[in-house]
């Protein structure tokens, strides 16, 4: 035995270490292989650091707002290019000369040609298409354009002025050559648009190049709009060049001993003050697995999508941890999974401090968060502590919220949305790990369960008989911190075994005549009581009770002794050595507050039943003589359990005791 108890214990340390090893790989792995810039720099804040110079060379590109505003100055001088069609100018002489009042008349023959020679000598455009706005206006001549001034161009107004002033009294004339004239220009849109496309292709996209040595920063400078922007440039360049194989060696060894640093305190910090889960390797996974879901979401995201950091909800880990554990340990859990995933996020200190201060708030929420008002309200409290942890932190580095932009705050919202998943995700590790969480003990609560109503039905006696267990157990339980919640359901549970043979329990046999255990002999009554555990195991199993539950109907009665049958048995044979096993139940002791608790209160309800009219006296010295008694059986000696803390259980059900059995006051008639 003692063997086996060694290769247990050494095996269930060796499946730890085991499992956070391949924890701490998976992380050192997929953590990112980049070396980080190890100084933090804000718009408008002062550069705290030492001067810094560029180790290398490299180039500033002009911001898309730069390149913008060249692009619109481009556009508003836009040149635009035209076709000039001389076959208008050859067609227009032919016509003149075959107007046989202009032929015959050489003055009128003279001026027309001036006229149109002046017209046509720059071009003659369509109003249409002409612009003031364009000091230039181009016409394509083979591949070349050749610069022509607006104020040459000629518009159908600039003819009419032109006749007018040219043409005093001769109407006819006049009225020929204006139907003659029309435009010669043709627009050449896509050759426009192609030069303008090549104009911009054009533009240098260069700011400034920062040269090997350069100093790019003094210390105590401001850092102005093109100062960040250098900055920002250089720590990306930075994070590229200044990186190989050899350091990716070094990077994975110091992810690893870090990791493996955090992961150490985790387990020690287990050992310690949680020893029970560090026991439990199935608690241990649980956690573990937690914090790796996290961390493999945050990774994947900062991967793919890093602007959407804040999307993850970070707080679903310490609400699903509290749903199954203590606060202090999700707290811890909460804290561990921030100082990991900190190494890889951009604006570590930021992301920290959002994190733990919203955190914090969650956890100091209450505890019935199972509830859907109250998980909604802390939805809310997380969203609200967002919002106002990340414009202080603005102020702080900006000293305005006037740059501050709207995305973060949705995705703080939607963060607050997915933590409501939080109950599906709660139901899925019970499934998976066997673990039992608040959610499910309340539903478990509910006296319409199909066992709370077979016992009801064969043993309605032991139905009040838990349910009166279950308040005071309850009351005891919150006296000292207990899980509460988890205490009143084991007592209600505890005792499901009497529903075979429930007439021999003492709660059952109100209506019964002549009691059953008179007709059996005291081994075979012991062994009926006795039996009540083993069943009440089977039937939770039958009903899929959770382990939890069943761990109070194993421990209810510890490896207690059944004394009256016990001595009973002595009397009877007197001469004959008894066999005490025969008469004790095979245990085990309570192993927590909370059974340590039912099986204080479940003796103590039992015996308060069998006094009749009990003075507040009685009921003071039966508590104390039925938890001496029980101390004296060292039937604590496995609960973490201190003898403060049964002192106050002492006085919780005293009190309790004393309100159930009060005395009526008699009121005179």
């Amino acid at each position: 035995m003692a063997k086996f108890l060694r290769f247990y214990t050494h095996k269930n340390i060796a499946d730890k270490i085991f499992v956070t090893l391949i924890a701490i790989l998976s992380l050192t792995f997929f953590f990112p292989k980049k070396e980080i810039f190890k100084y933090e720099f804000s718009k408008g804040k002062i550069w705290n650091h030492e001067d810094l110079f560029s180790p290398f060379h490299f180039i500033v590109p002009k911001n898309i707002r730069d390149i913008s505003l060249e692009i619109r100055k481009l556009e508003e001088n836009k040149n635009h290019y035209f076709d000039k069609k001389p076959h208008v100018i050859r067609n227009i002489k032919k016509k003149l000369k075959k107007i046989s009042f202009i032929r015959k008349n050489k003055f009128l023959y003279k001026k027309s040609r001036e006229i149109i020679n002046t017209v046509y000598r720059y071009g003659y455009l369509d109003s249409k298409l002409f612009s003031k706005n364009n000091l230039f206006i181009f016409y394509k001549k083979n591949k070349y354009g050749i610069p022509v001034s607006s104020n040459n161009i000629y518009t159908s107004q600039k003819v009419n002025n032109l006749l007018d002033k040219k043409i005093k009294n001769n109407y006819r004339l006049k009225r020929t050559l204006k139907k003659m004239i029309v435009p010669n220009l043709y627009y050449k849109k896509d050759y426009t648009e192609k030069v303008f496309h090549e104009k911009i292709k054009s533009i240098i996209r260069i700011k400034r190049t920062i040269a090997k040595g350069e100093k790019i920063i003094r210390k105590n400078e401001v850092i102005d709009g093109e100062k960040f922007q250098i900055l920002s440039l250089f720590r990306k360049e930075y994070e590229i060049k200044v990186w190989n194989k050899k350091k990716d060696y070094g990077l994975i060894l110091g992810y690893f001993l870090i990791i493996s640093t955090i992961f150490s305190i985790l387990l020690l910090y287990l050992f310690y003050f949680q020893n029970k889960i560090f026991q439990n390797n199935r608690e241990i996974n649980f956690l573990i697995i937690n914090i790796l879901l996290i961390s493999s979401i945050t990774i994947i995201t900062l991967k793919y999508h890093s602007k959407i950091l804040y999307l993850i909800p970070f707080c679903i880990l310490p609400i699903s941890i509290r749903a199954f554990f203590n606060l202090n340990l999700s707290l811890i859990i909460h804290l561990t999974t921030i100082l990991l995933l900190s190494l890889i996020t951009p604006n570590s200190f930021e992301f920290i401090f959002l994190q733990v201060i919203t955190g914090f708030l969650v956890l100091l929420t209450k505890k019935n968060i199972y509830k859907m008002a109250n998980l909604f309200i802390a939805v809310g409290k997380i969203t609200i502590t967002y919002i106002i942890t990340f414009c202080s932190l603005t102020l702080i580095r900006k000293g305005s919220l006037e740059s501050i932009s709207l995305y973060p705050f949705s995705l703080f919202f939607l963060s607050g949305v997915l933590t409501l998943f939080v109950h599906p995700l709660i139901f899925l590790f019970e499934k998976l790990f066997n673990l039992t969480s608040d959610i499910s003990l309340l539903e478990l609560s509910d006296t319409n369960t199909p066992i709370l109503r077979l016992l009801s039905q064969k043993a309605p006696g032991t139905l009040q008989h838990v349910l009166t267990v279950a308040n005071i157990a309850e009351e005891a339980a919150v006296s000292i911190g207990a899980n509460s919640l988890l205490t009143r359901i084991g007592a209600i549970y505890h005792d499901i075994g009497k529903i075979k043979n429930s007439i021999f329990f003492t709660e059952n046999q109100h209506n019964l005549l002549l009691n059953p255990h008179e007709k059996l002999s005291p081994k075979e009554s012991a062994k009926i009581i006795l039996e009540h555990v083993t069943i009440g195991i089977e039937l939770a199993k039958k009903y899929h009770l959770p382990d939890t539950i069943t761990d109070f109907i194993r421990t209810h009665h510890g490896n207690s002794i059944i004394h009256y049958f016990y001595e009973k048995q002595k009397e009877k044979c007197p001469n004959m050595m008894v066999d005490e096993k025969k008469f004790q139940y095979s245990g085990p002791k309570p192993f927590s507050k909370e059974t340590a608790i039912v099986m204080i209160c479940d003796s103590i309800e039992a015996a308060s039943k069998s006094i009749k009219n009990p003075s507040s006296k009685d009921l003071e010295n039966l508590v104390e003589n039925i938890i001496n008694k029980q101390k004296k059986e060292n039937q604590f000696s496995n609960a973490d359990i201190t003898l403060k803390e049964i002192e106050k259980i002492k006085q919780v059900l005293k009190k309790k005791l004393i309100n159930i059995y009060h005395t009526r006051i008699e009121y005179p008639n």
